[in-house]
């Protein structure tokens, strides 16, 4: 007669594993059900709730009214289009090349 020791350890340990993660699953199991069973009083008795800061307020009352406000000055581009079209407008080279300068140190 032949007896596999080796193996005879790993199940034993197999089972003991196996028995450990059973009874912890049983007792997750009970766990949930004691959760599901407790009254609705005492679940709706936690209940988040959020205030605003003053700072939030105002950032919230400044974002309303640039809503509200045009993005660009509606006037000065119809006086630019106006004066593109009739020939009018005239680039100051100098002052635009020292702009995009600028601009790019920035960066």
């Amino acid at each position: 007669m032949v007896n596999n020791i080796k193996n005879s350890g790993v199940n034993s340990s197999n089972n003991a594993i196996y028995q450990q993660k059973s009874q912890q699953l049983e007792q997750t199991k009970l766990d949930a059900t004691k959760q599901n069973s407790q009254p609705d009083t005492v679940k709706s008795v936690n209940k988040d709730s959020v205030a605003l800061t003053p700072q939030a307020n105002q950032l919230k009352e400044l974002q309303k009214r640039i809503g509200d406000t045009e993005a660009f000055d509606r006037k000065k581009v119809d006086d630019i289009k106006k004066a593109l079209s009739d020939g009018q407008y005239s680039i100051n080279y100098d002052r635009l090349a020292s702009k995009l300068a600028a601009f790019e140190f920035e960066l």
